[in-house]
């Protein structure tokens, strides 16, 4: 299975540590974010494919053509339009298959969640409970886990269960029509909720470790996880 990495936004929230680095290389105890993101894939994993943009050749100098064994693609977003047109720019790469999507490459996720979601032969959303679901991708299941409803980010949150940004996705979302929202970008959670109305099924794992780093306090929010001061 190929692994589809989007590190392609400018990382505003995370300004002023973003304006000459991308968010993607901050470091936690010396390691940077997409280290954290890489090291949690399974040796199921055959290929990464980055999808970059803003500093985007600070990735490709940081991370070359290979990652321990496993060759890495590039495909560059030029400008902001949404996390569905970025995995749609990989559509060369995965014809035919279905892929691991890290749709964040720069939260911290335990890799025993991820190998479980990967190894998953169906369709699957790695999920968290969050103190505060309205900031994400708010999610619904009945008792087989399948996802019965998704919304992003709403104000009376049905669930406190929420995605966590990896996924396995059947290759048909690549190309799933939706149409763009008012700012003109088109996101993942869009064409899922279409497919689904479509009679696509969508399961889910629990997530082992979920850290998401939105703003710069949260790396030192992360440290403190990672590494606990004796």
């Amino acid at each position: 299975m190929k692994a589809v990495l989007i590190a392609a936004g400018e990382g505003t929230r995370m300004r002023p540590l973003t304006y000459e680095t991308p968010k993607q290389l901050l470091r936690i105890h010396g390691k940077t974010l997409l280290e954290y993101v890489l090291e949690a894939l399974p040796a199921e994993i055959s290929e990464i494919i980055m999808v970059i943009g803003y500093k985007g050749e600070q990735i490709q100098n940081f991370l070359g053509n290979e990652w321990r064994g496993k060759p890495v693609r590039y495909v560059w977003q030029e400008k902001p339009q949404g996390t569905a047109p970025a995995i749609s720019l990989a559509k060369d790469a995965l014809r035919g298959e279905k892929f691991f999507l890290a749709g964040y490459a720069d939260d911290v996720h335990g890799a025993q969640g991820v190998a479980a979601c990967v190894a998953q032969s169906r369709p699957c959303f790695m999920v968290a409970e969050a103190a505060n679901p309205r900031k994400f991708g708010v999610i619904e299941t009945d008792a087989a886990g399948k996802i019965t409803t998704f919304e992003e980010k709403p104000e009376y949150p049905k669930s406190n269960l929420v995605s966590s940004g990896f996924f396995v996705l059947p290759v048909e979302i690549l190309d799933y029509p939706v149409p763009p929202r008012e700012n003109g970008e088109e996101y993942i959670p869009d064409r899922v909720v279409r497919m689904m109305q479509d009679g696509y099924e969508f399961y889910t794992e629990r997530s082992t470790q979920w850290i998401p780093i939105g703003y710069p306090e949260d790396l030192q929010r992360a440290e403190g996880i990672l590494c606990p001061k004796k």
